[in-house]
């Protein structure tokens, strides 16, 4: 696969053009995945939020709260691949062996798949990242791509949670096939357990305590580097000991945003 070089990530009809992939995600969202805004004309420094953090640590919830709240759109790749092996595009069918094996997606993929991305509308103001970078060389090319984006206003939190916390979330965890949204549902009962968006909820097939031991051990050699990396630029959420609700996680990352 061609990578696009950095010195065109700025040239908008270039990125398309170039790119291998039509996808389903960001052509025909879903109703109630992916939080996007359009029709935002005020003028500020683009906010780009990085939420790093292990499996199951609770980014994809929180990226949607603080998109709600900063009306910036939440960017999940994994929520990206995920919908494009369900429409059985050329990209789900590429990268649907790595998720099912707890694997991670080829760099180039992930490169080409953001950079089409962060070019729409609804990024101008800024964005959130779920989920990325995910190694040391993902953000090293990230950094590139952000010295195109004039302004922006970097932050980056670390959601920090407890290994046995993160097992008891994987067990408990069932998402909408329709719109990717996670539930938590201590006993499952396939007549009740629907999305609000009206569809029955699913296990997915890599929600599995085999496969997420696979997936923390790729996390800790891969992904934990981030943070020294990073350095003092990371702001840190701890979760330990006790479990606690989506809302007070997120009550303590806006207290950090802010």
């Amino acid at each position: 696969m061609k990578i696009l070089p950095i010195n065109n990530l700025s040239n908008k009809n270039n990125i398309h053009k170039q790119y291998k992939y039509t996808l389903a995600s960001i052509t025909k969202p879903a109703s109630c995945d992916t939080v996007c805004f359009k029709g935002i004309n005020k003028t500020v420094a683009p906010k780009i939020i990085i939420l790093l953090g292990a499996p199951n640590s609770g980014k994809g919830t929180c990226a949607r709260q603080i998109a709600q709240k900063y009306s910036i759109p939440q960017i999940s790749l994994g929520d990206v691949f995920r919908r494009e092996i369900k429409y059985g595009t050329a990209l789900g069918a590429e990268v649907k062996t790595y998720m099912e094996s707890g694997g991670l997606v080829p760099d180039n993929i992930i490169i080409d798949v953001l950079t089409n991305r962060i070019t729409q509308e609804d990024c101008k103001n800024g964005f959130i990242l779920d989920g990325f970078p995910r190694t040391i060389p993902q953000a090293e090319r990230f950094d590139e791509i952000l010295k195109n984006i004039k302004g922006a206003e970097l932050r980056i939190i670390n959601l920090d949670v407890d290994k046995k916390i993160l097992y008891k979330r994987s067990a408990n965890r069932y998402i909408c096939p329709e719109c990717s949204r996670v539930y938590s549902l201590e006993k499952f009962d396939p007549k009740t357990s629907v999305c609000e968006c009206g569809s029955k909820l699913i296990k997915r097939a890599d929600d599995t305590p085999d496969v997420l031991t696979k997936r923390l051990e790729n996390y800790e050699k891969q992904t934990m580097p981030l943070l020294n990396y990073y350095g003092n630029k990371v702001d840190y959420v701890g979760i330990h000991g006790i479990d606690v609700p989506a809302e007070e996680t997120f009550a303590r990352v806006d207290e950090k945003l802010g």
